[in-house]
């Protein structure tokens, strides 16, 4: 570890990484923009279809299509950005290299604690026993599908979106665990957010007082902040990496709740099964209240 701090300066005087397919950056923000006015086009067409409806729906149709469009718009800033190693990839250097400079002993084993709980496929495996536990012995068939599906659509988005961008990760010789796909988005921070988001949505409002509530999203938010703090101490990732992972699973997170909550709460937009499946009370009216 002593080589670090004398190797730093260097690295820092590199110019930022980008990827090496230069020719095809152009339109690596493409895809995000793409979803977020798909999103939007669904909730134009739903609220056609819902002119009766009343003010809450219409409200919390323009509210969530706006906010998804927002996330899919900052996800191609980032990911741009990202390949192109500029814009906001300036901070990505000093951030990084104060996490690389302030490594010890307990904080590295700390560190690999929270990236091995963070993982991918740790995440996949905990919220499969959540769905099965949910299916089998909750009877809370609706909330099984909702965590299988935001965890299957987690993993898909990491699979697609890194090649998509072909971030190239930081120097190997600060790394303290080995990672051989590209860097952009974070798949630690994405998976966090959404899976650990949609197991606290599904078990926390049934906790029995308001500070419990409280703590178990206190709790959530610190695993969240500790899995992506731990892929820029481990030097796996740039901030901008972590940044993209969390806006990426936040915005398919919000995705997964609104389709939910159409179908609970306005079920007649919704063609087909797609209301059936994600709630079995397919008579239930708006009331207002987003899911």
């Amino acid at each position: 570890m002593s080589r670090v701090p004398a190797l730093l300066p260097a690295v820092l005087a590199q110019d930022a990484p980008a990827t090496p397919a230069d020719a095809a950056i152009g339109v690596t923000w493409m895809p995000y923009l793409l979803v977020g006015v798909a999103l939007l086009v669904v909730g134009a067409v739903a609220r056609l279809r819902a002119r009766g409806a009343d003010r809450g729906l219409r409200e919390f149709l323009v509210v969530r299509g706006s906010t998804l469009l927002l996330i899919a718009l900052l996800i191609g800033w980032l990911a741009d950005a990202a390949a192109e190693g500029d814009g906001l990839t300036a901070v990505d250097r000093p951030v990084w290299s104060w996490f690389v400079t302030h490594r010890t002993g307990l904080t590295t084993v700390l560190a690999k604690v929270a990236t091995e709980v963070g993982s991918t496929g740790v995440m996949a495996v905990l919220a499969a026993l959540a769905a099965v536990w949910l299916w089998l012995r909750a009877g809370r068939r609706g909330d099984a599908v909702l965590v299988a599906v935001v965890t299957a659509g987690a993993g898909l988005l990491v699979t697609v979106s890194k090649p998509i961008v072909g971030r190239v990760r930081p120097p190997e010789g600060f790394r303290l665990v080995t990672e051989t796909n590209q860097s952009f988005p974070s798949g630690h921070a994405l998976a966090s957010v959404a899976v650990l988001g949609v197991l606290a949505i599904v078990f926390l409002p049934r906790l029995s007082s308001a500070g419990r509530r409280a703590a178990g999203w206190a709790l959530v938010a610190a695993a969240v902040l500790a899995i992506g703090a731990s892929r820029l101490y481990l030097g796996v990732h740039w901030p901008t990496d972590v940044a993209g992972g969390w806006l990426t699973g936040a915005g398919w997170l919000l995705a997964c709740l609104t389709v939910r909550t159409l179908g609970r709460r306005h079920p007649v937009l919704l063609r087909g099964g797609s209301a059936t499946l994600l709630d079995h009370r397919p008579g239930r009216m708006w009331t207002g209240a987003p899911g």
